[in-house]
């Protein structure tokens, strides 16, 4: 089938389907798809307090980075239920009060896309007892019909710190990683490759019909050799004549 239309057609057009049609994404399953440079995935490390400390966990993963004795996690939790705004700023309120007595700053609970859903998050920033700036914190919960997952983003990275909004566009990469097919492209794809496959069926209808009309020639054998011929003729007559006269010559011995 290899050499066909449809098979050549198949062999060009399948491999473009393939890369244009789909979205492959970095990390399959429930994952932040674009983590910071340096960072592992390590899932046996938990933080201190989760978002949502009173709720079940179904899922858990973690990323974490520590050069230069400068920690930083992201933390994703899966809890079951779609949660609500009203959930995220009830969890804020909690953080709130769990953090009296310490240097803690909070935003406020804010919208944003993750994973093409709504989702609420809010920012925090910690310092230490002389003031400098601790580490900075991005929490986000993102609801699907029966989960929802709770990415904690915490880092006391100098680099990170000084751009607490990188948190926020980290966490917004999460996505639950399937590999999915963008229908206009395969549609497009499957017309270029009927296309091709009628293009191809042409061409080859095209070739037979020219080699139907073909007019054979008969090419004419080369002319024998007169000569070597005649020789030939020669020789085989003198040794039949020999033959018979040693036969001849066999019937007159007496007996």
């Amino acid at each position: 089938m290899s050499g066909t239309p449809f098979a050549r057609a198949t062999l060009l057009v399948l491999p473009l389907m393939g890369v244009g049609g789909c979205r492959v994404p970095e990390f399959q399953g429930p994952q932040i798809q674009r983590p910071p440079p340096a960072f592992t995935l390590n899932s046996a490390t938990y933080q201190d307090r989760r978002m949502f400390p009173d709720r079940e966990i179904v899922h858990h993963d973690a990323w974490v980075e520590a050069s230069w004795g400068n920690f930083s996690g992201i933390y994703i939790n899966g809890h079951p239920g779609a949660l609500t705004r009203e959930d995220v700023e009830a969890a804020r309120s909690e953080s709130i009060r769990a953090a009296v007595g310490r240097a803690a700053e909070f935003g406020e609970v804010e919208g944003i896309t993750i994973d093409g859903r709504e989702a609420w998050g809010w920012g925090e920033s910690w310092r230490r007892d002389d003031g400098g700036l601790d580490f900075v914190v991005f929490r986000a919960a993102v609801p699907y019909d029966t989960l929802t997952y709770a990415i904690d983003f915490l880092t006391g990275d100098p680099g990170l710190k000084i751009r607490p909004d990188s948190l926020r566009t980290i966490v917004a990469s999460f996505a639950v990683g399937r590999t999915t097919w963008s229908l206009p492209l395969l549609a497009l794809g499957a017309g270029v490759f009927l296309l091709l496959v009628r293009v191809m069926r042409g061409r080859a209808r095209a070739r037979r019909e020219a080699t139907r009309r073909m007019t054979l020639i008969r090419v004419p054998k080369k002319p024998p050799d007169t000569l070597a011929e005649g020789l030939s003729e020669q020789t085989v007559a003198g040794q039949i004549a020999r033959q018979l006269d040693s036969r001849k010559a066999s019937s007159q011995k007496p007996g």
